[in-house]
């Protein structure tokens, strides 16, 4: 069983969680609920913090923003997947944390996805980290301002600030992170997540199985599609499909070419 604690203030909405659970998500224990940041510490104070397998925590709570009781907490042993509403930076600062939401109003299907990757993720000892991350972002906008992401990786969650990746290359169902310092992170998202969460942030997708830093670009060696040189000595393939926007960012960036 996923020993869960749940976190929300509208009687409603605690209800409705609590339902679709019950019914969607038989694996679940829900072993104890609460509305407020104060009921969140009351009950995960000392060893109560290890009662639980995930939380699925409000954001919006009548005593402040949920992260003002995570930061009290000197650890979060238990996953954790924020219940919100719609909010595109708020998605963005999800993402760029590499921790898991639903969207209210809940969808079985997203509310079942979630509890699959917490039961994944029951090893994770980097929910504090990805926290911290996620508070940071949060309050940050516009989204490119943000200057780290956090990649979930085969072997953990890495923290890694984005003018240090090079580039982005796909494999299958996998992505691979390049840095510039040689370092290679494997995530287990498709390179079409990382293309939508990085494209406001001066990465392009110029290939289907690529997306650059712009950062590193070099040469444009023009051609049918052509090819990019980048700092690292590096050269990416452009695909013909993908030279118009490549031209497109570049002009952005660089004016007139």
């Amino acid at each position: 069983m996923t020993r869960a604690l749940l976190i929300e203030d509208e009687p409603e909405g605690l209800a409705n969680l609590t339902n679709l659970l019950h019914k969607h998500c038989p694996e679940v224990e829900i072993v104890a609920t609460g509305g407020s940041n104060a009921d969140l510490l009351r009950l995960t104070e000392g060893e109560r913090c290890r009662d639980y397998d995930v939380a699925f925590l409000d954001i919006n709570l009548p005593d402040g923003l949920v992260f003002r009781g995570l930061e009290k907490m000197p650890e979060i042993p238990f996953d954790i997947v924020f219940v919100t509403a719609y909010d595109q930076y708020a998605l963005t600062a999800f993402d760029f944390a590499a921790i898991d939401y639903v969207l209210k109003p809940i969808e079985a299907d997203d509310l079942r996805r979630a509890v699959n990757r917490s039961r994944s993720n029951r090893s994770n000892t980097y929910t504090k980290a990805r926290v911290e991350l996620l508070q940071q972002n949060y309050a940050t906008r516009p989204p490119q301002s943000l200057d780290k992401i956090g990649i979930a990786g085969l072997d953990g969650v890495h923290f890694v600030r984005l003018n240090e990746i090079v580039r982005l290359e796909a494999e299958d169902n996998y992505t691979h992170f390049l840095l510039s310092s040689g370092q290679r992170i494997t995530a287990s998202k498709t390179i079409k997540a990382y293309e939508d969460i990085l494209r406001p942030l001066n990465f392009v997708r110029v290939h289907k199985k690529h997306i650059v830093n712009m950062r590193f670009m070099k040469t444009y060696i023009k051609g049918e599609g052509g090819y990019l040189k980048l700092e690292n000595g590096e050269t990416i393939e452009v695909s013909r499909r993908k030279k118009a926007p490549l031209l497109d960012a570049m002009r952005q960036i660089y004016g007139e070419i």
